[in-house]
């Protein structure tokens, strides 16, 4: 993709952020380079500061730029002297272990009420809450279930697809006027209760992994809660850190 499709369902802000996305990741653009400008961006694009400057926060929120207050904005260089732990993406995991991944939607419900636990950490229902559990599998095998709550419109309709197949951070940046900025996840160790042990077909009081991942707006606010249950017999923590392409 090296232009905009207006006539694409996928918002122009999102179109530009994988077209700039991809310079950085091809070497096009190299670690400590500086971006053009909004208006530059604007031009060429033939999008609004406010399009451009939305695909420039999505993109500093996955590390990849960064803001210099009075000199302007330039590619991120990757920080490589931490250890961060993340969870082995499903269908590479499960390919390396000779299974079919796949995904399986079980059901969506519009919600009126939170759930106490979303309450306490600060999300409201102001329009309405979307609520969907959908099951990772490997050979039809279930092995992870996931919950997650989003803010949205009941007026705007999403696709089934999009459930099954989208990360979470682009199912509510596509389908509605909120743009998550800041994710935070929480991992822990625990043991099944009854609800994920029949979801998972494993028995009550196995391991399990629990992710708690909050997804907030550029004002602070939780728009998506998701809670993530992964077999304990299935998922390692691991920490692979490596230098964008084509940094020297």
């Amino acid at each position: 993709m090296s232009k905009i499709n207006k006539n694409s369902f996928i918002p122009p802000f999102y179109q530009l952020a994988t077209i700039l996305e991809q310079k950085i990741y091809s070497g096009e653009w190299k670690p400590g380079q500086s971006l053009p400008s909004e208006n530059e961006l604007g031009r060429e694009y033939e999008l609004s500061r406010t399009t451009v400057r939305k695909c420039l926060n999505m993109l500093a929120e996955r590390g990849l730029i960064s803001a210099q207050q009075g000199r302007g904005t330039f590619v991120s260089r990757p920080s490589l002297d931490r250890a961060t732990f993340v969870m082995d993406e499903f269908k590479v995991e499960m390919e390396q272990l000779g299974k079919e991944p796949g995904y399986r939607l079980v059901h969506v419900r519009f919600l009126k009420e939170l759930p106490e636990f979303a309450i306490n950490l600060g999300m409201t229902a102001d329009q309405g809450i979307l609520y969907y559990c959908r099951l990772l599998t490997a050979d039809g095998e279930t092995m992870a279930v996931e919950h997650k709550y989003m803010c949205y419109s009941k007026g705007k309709p999403i696709l089934e697809n999009e459930f099954q197949y989208k990360a979470f951070s682009e199912v509510i940046a596509i389908n509605t006027d909120i743009l998550p900025v800041r994710s935070q996840a929480i991992l822990t160790a625990e043991v099944a209760g009854e609800r994920e042990a029949n979801l998972l077909n494993i028995s009550l009081g196995s391991p399990v992994f629990k992710l708690q991942q909050v997804l907030y707006s550029n004002e602070g606010k939780p728009v998506g809660i998701g809670l993530f249950y992964y077999r304990g017999d299935r998922y390692n923590l691991v920490s692979d850190i490596q230098p964008l392409k084509g940094d020297r």
